[in-house]
């Protein structure tokens, strides 16, 4: 009896234990399963990617060298060509008269290559006229004009001669009202528009900005200021910004501003100079339709209480009554547009041996608020490129 008991157990135990290994053989291949079909899909994976990588290859390769060869031909073309026209130009004294056809193909090369040449020169001549009949009529508009006698009788010549002024009376007026508008033109701005709301730092400046408003003469004047602490002495800026060239100056008009669309470069005219550091300039900005300004330009040097120096950088824009009368005179024209509001005013100040504050102040007029709101983004250029010129790599936080 005990027996078959001990033999039923041992049965049992058997059967069940063979149940758990069959168990665990089944889990484990289907486990094997799994991890082989994660295996094979990454394996897949990779080999699409190495076969797109491989594709992508031969295709930048193929684009390489069919632009090496495009280009290769074109230089093989254009030397063919020249040497057909060379062959061309020596052998045309040589052309008998029977010789029809080859005579056709000389004078048809000859023809192709004088029309070349044509081409060039006649860009390269009316880039020059166009300069010079731009500059004539600058000059002819702006330049002071001289009065002449209405009558040659002795009377009258006396008479204007007893009127007329001693000869620097005129530049001496003319350069009290320079130096009036200079030294008034940025405060008398900053109080009619003062720049009460801050828009925080754009690429390290701090901006400063007034409320858009609209002027009696219908156009919305912008205004801001845009302030920042560099790491750089008066003494190298005083030696980098004067020297910069004056299409480098900062533009006190933006095409878009007034609706209008630059299609040429920005160029400057001196007309008149006061000393080194004080002119009177027209800038023009081309377009279907140009826009121009006349421009006071002014660099002068102070000193505060503490004995700090501070260098001033002033443009802006001026307007006259000989101009006024003189567009007037001169009638409306469909391709140019006067502008005449606008300014700028850099302030650099010193703080200590090889640090100075740097205050960028413009304000200009445009046409709708929505181009106002446009400017201040126009305007950070010239601040950005200012560090560039003098403080590229000694930047400070303000």
């Amino acid at each position: 009896m005990i027996h078959e008991r001990l033999m039923t157990t041992e049965t049992s135990v058997s059967a069940r234990h063979h149940a758990t290994v069959a168990a665990t053989k089944k889990s484990k291949k289907k486990k094997d399963r799994v991890t082989t079909e994660l295996w094979e899909a990454v394996m897949h994976e990779q080999w699409k990617r190495e076969q797109q990588r491989r594709r992508m290859v031969r295709w930048r390769q193929q684009k390489k060298e069919s632009v090496t060869s495009m280009v290769e031909e074109r230089l093989r073309l254009e030397r063919r060509l020249q040497r057909h026209i060379l062959r061309a130009r020596m052998t045309a004294d040589r052309v008998t008269p029977h010789s029809f056809e080859e005579t056709i193909r000389l004078i048809t090369l000859q023809k192709a290559a004088l029309i070349r040449e044509n081409l060039v020169l006649i860009e390269a001549i009316a880039r020059h006229v166009k300069l010079e009949s731009m500059l004539q009529r600058d000059i002819q508009e702006f330049m002071p004009r001289v009065d002449k006698p209405c009558s040659d009788s002795t009377e009258e010549l006396t008479q204007q001669k007893n009127k007329r002024k001693s000869p620097t009376a005129g530049p001496r007026k003319w350069r009290e009202e320079f130096d009036s508008i200079m030294n008034n033109d940025d405060v008398v701005n900053s109080d009619r528009h003062p720049c009460t709301q801050s828009v925080g730092e754009l690429f390290g400046w701090k901006v400063d900005y007034a409320p858009l408003v609209r002027t009696t003469e219908g156009s919305v004047m912008a205004h801001a200021i845009f302030t920042r602490r560099l790491q750089c002495s008066i003494d190298y800026a005083d030696k980098v910004l004067p020297r910069l060239d004056k299409t480098l100056w900062p533009k006190l008009v933006t095409p878009r501003s007034w609706n209008r669309v630059q299609t040429g470069s920005y160029s400057c005219q001196v007309l008149q100079n006061f000393h080194k550091d004080a002119h009177v300039m027209v800038c023009n900005i081309p377009g279907e339709v140009n826009l121009r300004y006349i421009a006071l330009a002014q660099h002068t040097r102070d000193f505060r209480a503490d004995g700090k120096r501070v260098d001033k950088y002033t443009i802006t824009i001026a307007d006259s009554e000989t101009n006024s009368r003189n567009r007037e005179a001169a009638g409306k024209q469909q391709d140019v547009q006067w502008v005449l509001e606008g300014g700028t005013c850099i302030t650099i100040t010193e703080v200590d041996r090889g640090i100075i504050d740097v205050v960028f102040d413009q304000w200009a007029g445009c046409l709708r608020e929505m181009h106002g709101r446009q400017l201040y983004i126009d305007w950070i250029r010239f601040p950005v490129g200012l560090e560039q010129y003098i403080s590229p790599t000694r930047l400070l936080n303000a």
